[in-house]
């Protein structure tokens, strides 16, 4: 417990509340439902099957929510959400994403509700997804850049076991 927060409890114990503050931040879910969630994949194959497995009961469990998916194509042969929009990124042999335009262009079409970023480590691809599309929020991983690109970021640098990262998410929304 950090001393900030046994100085608080402390105040409070002593203004006759029996109410102590609790170390851990409690985000409620949207007031109101979301309406479409964007979930960008990991573009490192071995989080996007570990995302891909934690998420793969996400569309059926919300069937009021309209999803996107942002996937590398390289792996839409081991991508088994079916309900939803895939949005395919073909990337080249020098990681530069070939049809970017094209993608930004199609996920404007939409407004979302919240943007979910899924990749654990900063990924400079992903930068302009995340930056271009207006959300209430948009979540993602705590790291270098994440400051500026999510108003919602999760820390698993105790933990190191993404799925648990994913899974928290999952709570969130």
């Amino acid at each position: 417990m950090s001393y900030s927060l046994k100085i608080k409890n402390f105040f409070k114990k002593k203004s006759n509340s029996n109410k102590t503050v609790k170390s851990n931040i409690s985000i409620s879910k949207v007031s109101s439902a979301p309406k479409s969630i964007l979930v960008v994949f990991p573009f490192e194959e071995d989080f996007f099957r570990v995302a891909s497995y934690s998420y793969r009961n996400l569309p059926y469990d919300k069937k009021e929510v309209n999803f996107h998916y942002v996937i590398n194509s390289a792996f839409s042969g081991s991508f088994s959400l079916r309900r939803g929009t895939i949005h395919h990124l073909s990337i080249d042999s020098n990681a530069k994403i070939v049809n970017l335009k094209s993608i930004i262009d199609s996920l404007n079409e939409t407004n979302f509700d919240i943007i979910i970023d899924l990749n654990i480590n900063y990924d400079s691809k992903v930068e302009n997804f995340i930056l271009m599309q207006d959300s209430n929020f948009k979540i993602g991983f705590k790291h270098e850049k994440s400051d500026i690109l999510y108003n919602v970021q999760l820390d698993i640098s105790k933990s190191q076991i993404a799925e648990n990262g994913y899974q928290k998410i999952l709570d969130l929304i």
